[in-house]
């Protein structure tokens, strides 16, 4: 259990270390190389899985093709109602006197009013809402710090690291990347500007995209293969909707960690604030 392995009343680095690893080559060191079926939430809590409380994650066919047309299908409506829905609230402010940048923050904001009820509609159709809303259950309060805070830190230093050598690696193949950073607002814009893009870019795009991909997209594709298999599929699909061809490497990377630590835990909460804190990173380094 998680007070087990906090010390003396309190979490300690060392602790996460012992979380993310394991004790041993015991149902612990099976979490850390994927090579059983324990998660986390299983060996540190002893909280059985969701497949075993009631939660399992139906589709809607039991054929592998049918299942991939129902996941692609959903992925393609979603990302272009993301697109036309932003697009057209970014031009209506516009065309209404808004700023460029109000514009931009405000349809970011408000496309989401569309985008998460119809995420939840795809895992209504083709998943499992009461599986969901378990994936999202903070619990204890030092539970909710390792998995909101702990865990999601140390993902977010790992896929810094690694993006700085992907960085690296294009520069060297492809030169600078073509990636558009303006976004209408920078720090001498005003508070309200800059909070609205922080509250759109940095919370409500991760929620979102973690629900769709690490809640949907994810759960959907290992219903028919292995846990690795729809990390690998769902992290190609999550880089693909970025569209940019640089940004779509660096979403691969980020949605292979997402992804993987979604497994273990069998929390969205890890993921959902590790995409929170690389989006406020990118934000206030590249964007403003």
């Amino acid at each position: 259990k998680l007070d087990s392995i906090a010390s003396k009343g309190h979490l300690a680095m060392s602790d996460i270390g012992n979380l993310l690893h394991g004790y041993g080559k015991t149902a612990a060191g099976q979490v850390w190389d994927l090579s059983g079926k324990v998660s986390l939430r299983e060996v540190f809590e002893g909280t059985p899985k969701a497949t075993d409380i009631g939660e399992e994650n139906l589709g809607l066919s039991e054929k592998k093709w049918v299942s991939w047309v129902i996941i692609l299908s959903f992925t393609i409506i979603w990302s272009l109602a993301l697109i036309i829905s932003n697009i057209g609230l970014y031009l209506a402010f516009y065309i209404a006197g808004i700023s460029e940048g109000m514009a931009f923050s405000l349809s970011g904001i408000l496309v989401y009013f569309v985008i998460i009820p119809l995420t939840l509609l795809c895992i209504y159709v083709d998943g499992n809402l009461n599986r969901t809303k378990q994936m999202l259950r903070f619990g204890s309060t030092k539970r909710a710090l390792i998995l909101i805070l702990g865990i999601p830190l140390v993902i977010t230093i790992v896929d810094f690291v690694l993006n700085i050598i992907y960085t690296i690696v294009w520069f060297g193949i492809f030169g600078e990347p073509s990636t558009n950073t303006d976004l209408g607002t920078s720090w001498e814009s005003s508070n309200i500007e800059i909070a609205f893009l922080f509250i759109s870019v940095a919370v409500l795009t991760p929620i979102a995209e973690e629900l769709m991909f690490r809640g949907y997209v994810l759960d959907a594709i290992s219903r028919k293969h292995s846990d690795w298999t729809a990390i690998i599929w769902s992290s190609i699909l999550f880089g693909l909707v970025h569209i940019d061809p640089f940004i779509i490497g660096t979403a691969f990377i980020g949605g292979i960690f997402y992804g993987w630590i979604r497994i273990r835990t069998g929390s969205l909460l890890p993921a959902i604030a590790g995409h929170m804190m690389w989006n406020m990173l990118a934000l206030s380094w590249t964007y403003l």
